[in-house]
């Protein structure tokens, strides 16, 4: 449940780190930002500033409790007040949306990494979009390039910024295992229908989409272009689907 509740603030627009403060604010019912950060997961320096901001979005309360400076959640109504209001921001604002649209295209941008290094500066990108992820992956050639360090570096920075992963592998010994620690790993794991085969990994996460070759000389180039990341999302919900999952599950 605290899953769903997580993942439903997210879909309100806040943040990762957001959701994370509140609920635990919720649960804790009036505490420092020491006690938050246990609680959440998060390091102490993290939730000063989340705190911070939840306040200014009317979300949390400060007061003093001796020379301690306690943080209580507001009520949870608050949220479908705040959307509201939002809302009739946006309906206000949307012509001159539109009127600063016209004429003009999303930017695009097109970066090339070389080498192990270069995957590790894609991968530090993902978790530094703060989105979650989706990817088409050979796990066992991915796993042989890596190595079983780097992977599983990933999924625990990853973890820490609450950042899910829905991913799509052929079905082997090793995915087997990777499919097995979904629970830990918040991650949502579907095999690749018989047939299928791939030899590249693909990452889905915000406005990019990251290729990474997977040779003896591997290369990866991170795309930001909008027509290319829809093109992207078709295909993987398409595989998706086919692979047994839902679009309740992404």
């Amino acid at each position: 449940m605290s899953m769903q509740l997580h993942s439903l603030i997210e879909r309100l627009g806040y943040s990762p780190h957001e959701a994370a403060v509140y609920l635990s604010a919720l649960a804790l019912a009036g505490s420092t930002e020491t006690e938050l950060a246990a609680n959440a997961g998060l390091p102490r320096t993290t939730v000063a500033s989340v705190v911070l901001s939840l306040r200014k979005k009317g979300l949390m309360t400060a007061y003093l409790k001796g020379r301690r400076r306690m943080w209580s959640a507001e009520d949870p109504a608050r949220l479908l007040s705040s959307l509201t209001e939002r809302e009739a921001a946006l309906r206000t604002a949307l012509p001159a949306l539109h009127a600063l649209r016209r004429g003009k295209e999303a930017p695009r941008s097109f970066r090339v990494y070389e080498g192990i290094e270069g995957i590790r500066h894609i991968l530090a990108d993902i978790v530094a979009s703060k989105h979650h992820v989706r990817a088409i992956l050979p796990w066992d050639d991915w796993v042989a390039l890596l190595g079983m360090r780097l992977v599983g570096r990933f999924a625990s920075v990853r973890k820490r910024h609450f950042l899910r992963i829905h991913i799509l592998v052929p079905r082997t010994k090793l995915s087997l295992g990777l499919a097995a620690s979904d629970g830990v790993n918040l991650g949502v794991t579907r095999f690749l229908p018989e047939g299928i085969t791939i030899g590249s990994a693909h990452f889905l996460y915000g406005s990019k989409v990251a290729t990474v070759s997977l040779g003896t000389r591997p290369e990866g180039v991170v795309m930001e272009d909008p027509g290319i990341r829809k093109t992207e999302e078709v295909l993987f919900e398409s595989l998706w689907l086919r692979s047994g999952g839902t679009f309740d599950e992404l």
